[in-house]
């Protein structure tokens, strides 16, 4: 088994909810491509900037398959007795070839959405950067991601924001890991 640098853990969501944090793996293709089906078209846009309908096979293996140092992402799942593993939200980080940037994302199902799952994620990728050597993350987001920009905002993590192109170009440093 690789070692990717996260302990999976049962963390609680502000409403009680329990959610499973785990690094994400090959096998979960097929739990990508759920997913973002169970997403409303709202939140597929502010994640891919793009209406799809469905996720291609080749974007759901590019986004399962990371190295677990310069490319990793955490995977928030729900499994209720008799029903399968279901992924709810997931957060990455792609580095910058040779330094210590990352472009973030984050993305949760909507059903999922404002109970603090997004702030959890956030969280928990940033501390796993932090001990990759990654000092800075970067997003773009879409200004009518109203979500995103509350959520990076309560955080404390908009350090640098402007907007090019329509869109906001975010930076932020990093916390120290406790």
């Amino acid at each position: 088994m690789v070692s990717t640098g996260f302990e999976a853990r049962i963390v609680e969501l502000r409403d009680g909810t329990k959610v499973h944090l785990r690094s994400i793996t090959p096998e979960d293709e097929p739990l990508l491509h759920e997913a973002v089906a169970a997403m409303s078209e709202r939140t597929v846009y502010f994640r891919f900037f793009s209406p799809i309908k469905r996720m291609s096979d080749a974007l759901a293996h590019r986004l399962a398959v990371v190295d677990y140092n310069d490319r990793f992402a955490i995977v928030a799942t729900t499994h209720k007795p008799g029903s399968k593993e279901r992924i709810v939200g997931v957060a990455r980080y792609d580095r910058a070839a040779l330094t210590d940037i990352a472009e973030v994302a984050v993305a949760v199902i909507d059903e999922f959405q404002r109970r603090g799952l997004g702030s959890v994620l956030l969280a928990e990728l940033a501390r796993v950067a932090r001990s990759h050597g990654i000092r800075l993350f970067q997003l773009i987001v879409l200004p009518e991601n109203r979500e995103m920009l509350g959520l990076l905002r309560k955080m404390g993590w908009i350090h640098q924001a402007k907007v090019v192109g329509g869109v906001y170009e975010i930076s932020f440093e990093l916390p120290e890991i406790a």
